[in-house]
């Protein structure tokens, strides 16, 4: 999945489940809260690391409209 898909969804997971910032943070291993705004606006691109649970979140949490 391309990054910019991913952040897509993470947004959309974001509002329809009521997380914030620093839940995505800390599933992802991310330093903290702003991290993942800076990355939802696509100000840098994820580790592989992070982008492997970023995926494991997505399949967690998604919910197909």
């Amino acid at each position: 999945m391309e990054q910019e898909e991913i952040i897509k969804k993470l947004k959309i997971i974001k509002v329809l489940n009521d997380i914030d910032n620093q839940y995505i943070a800390d599933y992802l291993g991310m330093k903290n809260a702003r991290s993942v705004a800076n990355f939802l606006h696509n100000d840098y691109r994820l580790s592989e690391e992070k982008k492997e649970r970023a995926l494991e979140l997505i399949s967690d949490l998604w919910i197909e409209p």
